[in-house]
């Protein structure tokens, strides 16, 4: 199992200090510009996440900087903890060498945000309520739901596995959690008022709408993680042994192994009815259910089918890891081919990223720049659909110079008059 930790960190590690991407940049700027009291009281009620991840970020940032990988490192940790935990809820090597090797997990476990703490915390409450051991349960539970309000889920799946002897145990546990959190019910209940606001609107529909393309991504991208191909043909092609098979195996899974079967569908078909009410269904905020996935197929499957379930999580990982096409967006490269000594426009609400790597003069799309400027058209779709601050540019006698595309959609237009 040694080996298996081993390679788990060492894939985590790879091109750990790719450039931060718009949620990381956020959670970037809640640590660095807020004092503690300011970003729990301030900053988080108008963000739709809990405290505990920016918490461990912004006291990792005070002694260690705010480098790349300085963010990223204890979403790393957490995903290794993770492999671990899962060997220890089967006592085998396969379902941790699968999510150790995970093209999906690895990503996330390289992600300065809460989804690995939140898929570790859940995976250690599983295991702890399989054990008996109620504090740690409590812990562990307690930690989930201070990462991601999600884990809430996996509350009605626990009650379904224990014995009668055991209910009173899990109750009592339940009673500490709800003391435990209720610290954070205030500012929750303003985060929730600010969810709802965004419920059905095109922001909403880009954070996780109930769509169909949101429900087919689950299963495909917990297979294969970010990669794609841009031919959708091909790519739905060589998606279908892989898809048929896992659909077997997990069915096998679901028949035989009852504890995994609730841990995974319970959560799932909730957080899917509850997307209708809330914006909320993306495959990356289901990290903390891709444990019992592996753990399911590795308890039926053969071993010529866990070798093909390795080599293909082999193959997607090292063509996320070594090929930079399906890193994130890539903020370094667009703020080093900013004109020197130029402003720079872009939507004040999605400009943390570019705050992140460059340090010149960043102006908002209220108004049109005096001199020559640069415009990075991120999120246009989202904010400005009409493209009314470009007509004011036009307008104003502004040409464009320059147009420069950068990885993850990102543009960089020079305008001169």
């Amino acid at each position: 199992m040694f080996w298996v930790l081993l390679l788990a960190l060492g894939l985590r590690l790879i091109n750990l200090n790719q450039s931060l991407w718009l949620d990381e940049a956020f959670q970037f700027k809640a640590i660095a510009n807020f004092n503690l009291t300011d970003m729990l009281t301030v900053y988080l009620p108008g963000d739709f996440n809990p405290p505990l991840s920016y918490l461990i970020n912004f006291f990792v940032g005070k002694f260690f900087g705010y480098s790349e990988i300085v963010l990223r490192l204890p979403s790393v940790i957490f995903g290794v903890i993770t492999v671990w935990l899962v060997y220890k809820l089967s006592h085998k090597i396969w379902p941790a060498l699968l999510l150790a090797t995970s093209g999906l997990h690895l990503y996330y476990s390289q992600e300065a945000r809460m989804y690995s703490l939140a898929a570790m915390a859940v995976t250690a409450s599983f295991y702890f309520l399989k054990e008996k051991k109620w504090l740690w349960y409590w812990a562990f539970s307690l930690i989930a739901i201070y990462s991601h309000y999600l884990t809430v889920f996996i509350f009605p799946a626990q009650i379904l596995l224990v014995k009668k002897t055991e209910l009173k145990s899990l109750l009592l546990s339940w009673l500490a959690i709800v003391i435990g959190y209720f610290p954070w019910l205030l500012i929750f209940f303003q985060q929730l008022s600010a969810g709802q606001s965004v419920s059905g609107s095109a922001w909403g529909k880009v954070v996780g709408g109930l769509t169909v393309k949101n429900l087919l991504l689950i299963p495909i991208k917990f297979l294969i993680g970010r990669i794609s191909l841009d031919n959708n043909l091909v790519f739905a092609a060589l998606l279908v042994l892989p898809v048929l098979a896992t659909v077997w195996w997990l069915i096998q899974g679901i028949k035989r192994q009852r504890f995994l079967a609730v841990w995974l569908l319970v959560p799932l078909l909730l957080i899917i009815l509850f997307s209708l009410k809330l914006p909320v269904l993306s495959y990356f905020r289901l990290l903390f259910i891709l444990p019992p996935f592996y753990l399911l197929i590795s308890s039926v499957a053969p071993k010529k089918w866990l070798i093909g379930f390795l080599l293909l999580n082999l193959i997607t990982s090292a063509i996320y890891l070594f090929n930079p096409a399906f890193h994130r967006e890539d903020w370094q490269s667009l703020a080093k081919n900013i004109a020197p000594n130029q402003p720079v426009v872009m939507i004040p609400t999605v400009n943390a990223p570019l705050k992140y790597y460059y340090s010149g003069t960043v102006l908002a799309t209220d108004t049109v720049p005096q001199a020559d400027f640069s415009y990075v058209s991120y999120a246009e779709p989202i904010f400005d659909p009409t493209l009314t601050f470009r007509r004011q540019v036009e307008s104003s006698g502004y040409q464009e110079k320059t147009t420069q595309s950068f990885r993850g959609g990102l543009t960089l237009i020079q305008y001169i008059r």
